[in-house]
């Protein structure tokens, strides 16, 4: 019994003495380092003169005391690592070291561990310096990581590099060079729309003139170019032409993104500017090639940022683009142009999701189809003149609450039912052709085209996989109803997947027989030419 008992005790004795001995030659090396880097650093002058060194050491470098600072921050270092192990794997992660973090970060992604290190890295408070140096040391997936949780320090962020912004030119003259090198296309017959708007409108400005008068002399002046509508037309037309991969190769060629940061210089009150902006990144985001491209330009930082912001769309479209370039979300779906998650958007949602469903006792069994880190795919489809950041709005009546909310399906549902992925599908309608954003468009947006292009865009967010509930509002609802159809017949089994996962659907406000407000008489119509929209829901047409 005895010699079991000094095995046991020799046996528990063996790890401190192995730790210890470790961390000795650690610490006995790095003073040996320092010592000779000293040894280094002492002028050979000193030895010379002897009259000096009773009042100071005369160094012929200025880093000795980097190098001691950096010798106390290892020891420090190697302490808190001896003290962290002593305690235990529970509170590896818990240490507050920003080395040791990243090391657990880039280990295991799906350890508890990764998790708690990944929130008590974005929750830091480390000084300025120290922050820059973590920034630098992350790679690009920590980056991303780190930008969707909550509170999260925003000095781990690169800025964008200084030769990005300091570019003196005219943006306009950028953005058309930009557009004239992508070869025009009948698929993005918008692009060229907004293109030409843009070069008329310029021509225009520089065919007028106004007129200065004084002391009976006549001055003509060019009236000069409105800057901002004029690039709001070239962003526009590079928005569409950054759903396709080719022209986005092009375009962040040819310095795309570093123009957009000019954008933003230039214009820094313009959020439509900004929102442009940012959904044409949020595009673009959907090619895993030009991820790299993204972080090194800056833009993680801003992302960080316009995730917590006010403005729905700028939130929505920064959330798109971090969701797009995390692995983690990727290999559940990708989102494009027509696709917003608006649930989870941070990774505290998907923590929070996953460990709360582990114990919610769903009342209606939905089991046999879930597959991925959610249970059930809740989707939103606004109607005419909707939109994804505004539809789902709360009324105005309560704005002054506190908990008022612009957007209710992401922050009010994913609290009463967890473990949801909410999505919101967003597409361009009017009421007329007389200020339609792109007339040569029209037979894009007929309810049958649309289904089309939205069961596509569904299939790569991964809708299908598991149980699906639909909400609808007005022409939303003929829209999905075309959508369930057209996936009831089709043969591809990723597609009929979508009407076979669909558990319920939900229709507010939907016109099923028509709308006796767009049934116009002729002269109406051809007073107030309506849209394909509101000519596809006159009341008694075939296709509702």
């Amino acid at each position: 019994m005895q010699k079991l008992f000094k095995l046991k005790k020799l046996w528990l004795v063996r790890p401190f003495i192995c730790v210890f001995s470790i961390g000795g030659g650690v610490i006995a090396y790095q003073t040996y380092c320092l010592k000779k880097r000293f040894s280094s650093l002492v002028s050979p002058s000193i030895n010379e003169q002897p009259e000096y060194t009773n009042s100071y050491i005369s160094l012929s470098h200025q880093n000795a005391e980097v190098e001691i600072n950096s010798f106390l921050t290892r020891l420090l270092s190697i302490e808190n690592l001896i003290s962290t192990i002593l305690k235990g794997p529970k509170f590896v992660a818990n240490d507050t070291n920003p080395w040791h973090l990243l090391r657990i970060l880039k280990s295991n992604p799906h350890s508890a561990a990764h998790n708690q290190a990944l929130k008590t890295l974005a929750c830091s408070t480390y000084s300025d310096g120290l922050s820059r140096e973590v920034a630098q040391a992350c790679d690009f997936q920590t980056a991303v990581k780190l930008a969707r949780i909550p509170d999260v320090n925003l000095n781990l962020f690169l800025p964008p590099p200084s030769y990005l912004t300091a570019f003196c030119g005219c943006v306009e003259d950028e953005l058309a060079k930009i557009l004239s090198l992508i070869k025009p296309s009948k698929e993005y017959v918008c692009a060229q729309y907004f293109l030409d708007a843009a070069n008329q409108l310029i021509e225009t400005q520089k065919n007028e003139q106004f007129i200065l008068s004084w002391d009976e002399q006549i001055v003509q002046l060019p009236r000069p170019v409105k800057t901002t509508e004029v690039t709001e037309l070239y962003l526009r037309a590079l928005l569409h032409q950054s759903c396709s991969f080719e022209n986005s190769k092009i375009m962040i060629k040819n310095g795309l993104l570093p123009t957009l940061w000019q954008v933003l210089e230039s214009f820094p009150q313009e959020t439509t500017l900004k929102t442009l902006a940012v959904e044409i990144i949020a595009n673009i985001s959907q090619f895993v090639q030009h991820h790299v491209h993204i972080f090194q330009s800056g833009w993680i930082r801003l992302f960080a940022e316009l995730l917590v912001s006010d403005n729905v769309r700028l939130s929505l479209s920064a959330g798109k683009a971090l969701a797009n370039m995390e692995e983690s979300v990727m290999k559940h779906g990708i989102y494009d142009s027509s696709v917003y998650i608006l649930h989870p958007l941070q990774e505290a949602d998907d923590f929070d999701s996953i460990s709360k469903k582990a114990s919610y006792q769903r009342t209606i069994n939905m089991a046999g189809c879930s597959t991925g880190p959610w249970d059930v795919d809740v989707i939103f489809v606004h109607g005419l003149l909707g939109g994804v950041s505004y539809t789902w709005r709360q009324s105005e009546m309560g704005r002054s609450n506190q908990d008022y909310t612009y957007c209710w399906p992401k922050d009010w549902l994913p609290k009463d039912v967890p473990g949801l992925r909410i999505l919101g599908i967003d597409y361009t309608t009017s009421l007329s052709n007389w200020k339609n954003r792109c007339p040569e468009d029209s037979p894009r947006r007929t309810i049958d085209a649309r289904s089309d292009e939205l069961l596509n865009s569904l299939q790569r967010a991964g809708v299908g996989n598991r149980p699906i509930v639909w909400v609808a509002h007005s022409m939303g609802g003929l829209l999905v109803k075309q959508l369930l159809i057209k996936a009831s017949k089709s043969k591809d089994s990723n597609i009929s997947a979508v009407v076979k996962n669909s558990k319920a659907v939900l229709m507010l406000s939907v016109p099923h027989g028509g709308s006796p407000v767009a049934t116009l008489n002729p002269p109406a119509r051809f007073l107030f030419l309506p849209s394909v929209e509101v000519e596809e829901l006159r009341k008694g047409l075939a296709t509702i």
